[in-house]
């Protein structure tokens, strides 16, 4: 699978990257913006660290249509999209994944007090929902959803502990080597939307093999 992945990467490199500079990197841009809003306006006891965390989710799942559009026209054969229907598919789901997304987080905030299982499962939810909102009918969206749901288990968890670690050593490593510069505020903000630019198609790319399971057939015919 992994091969697979870097196979696709490399076919839609010159497109990944367009997508990038005018997709990704200024997604994450302002959601780097807003968190930093977050930690100077809000105290400790407001907890900003949780608004830090929902747009760290945010900002990858609102670009998994997009990317994940690329991906199945790829393994399914069909003409490749162009920018500007990936650009339409982001804008087309932006609003559900972003009105389905909160009240998730928030349930699974205040889910963790029942031995965290709220909580896996609505974020699970999260993850999830960006790769089947593209279907047709809401009942086929959350379908799709709770057969992931029922076939992956613990390994939705390990997807999900993986990106969000990802993107926390990454802001860590970042803050380390960019620490001595005197405007590193915006330095680390844009060095962050790059590697965001760079690891998000691949992630996303894995994430649409394993959960696109009507793709899996396809895919193991080409190899």
């Amino acid at each position: 699978m992994i091969k697979n992945v870097f196979e696709l990467y490399n076919r839609h490199l010159i497109q990944i990257i367009l997508l990038s500079l005018i997709l990704t990197i200024p997604v994450t841009l302002f959601m780097y913006f807003a968190t930093n809003y977050f930690y100077q306006q809000l105290t400790n006891d407001q907890y900003p660290n949780l608004y830090a965390l929902f747009l760290i989710i945010l900002n990858f799942t609102l670009l998994i249509p997009s990317f994940q559009l690329m991906a199945k026209r790829d393994i399914n054969d069909q003409e490749e999209p162009t920018l500007l229907q990936l650009m339409l598919e982001f804008f087309k789901h932006i609003g559900i994944i972003v009105l389905v997304s909160l009240p998730l987080f928030i349930i699974g905030i205040y889910g963790s007090i029942l031995l965290f299982i709220p909580t896996f499962i609505c974020f699970s939810i999260m993850l999830l929902l960006p790769f089947f909102v593209g279907r047709k009918k809401i009942k086929d969206v959350f379908s799709g959803v709770g057969t992931v749901l029922k076939n992956e288990n613990i390994f939705l968890l390990v997807d999900f502990l993986i990106i969000v670690s990802l993107q926390f050593l990454v802001w860590g490593f970042m803050m380390l080597v960019f620490a001595s510069f005197e405007n590193n505020y915006y330095v680390y903000g844009i060095a962050r939307a790059l590697v965001n630019a760079l690891i998000y198609p691949l992630l996303i790319f894995f994430l649409t093999f394993r959960y696109c399971k009507e793709d899996h057939s396809i895919m193991s015919r080409r190899t």
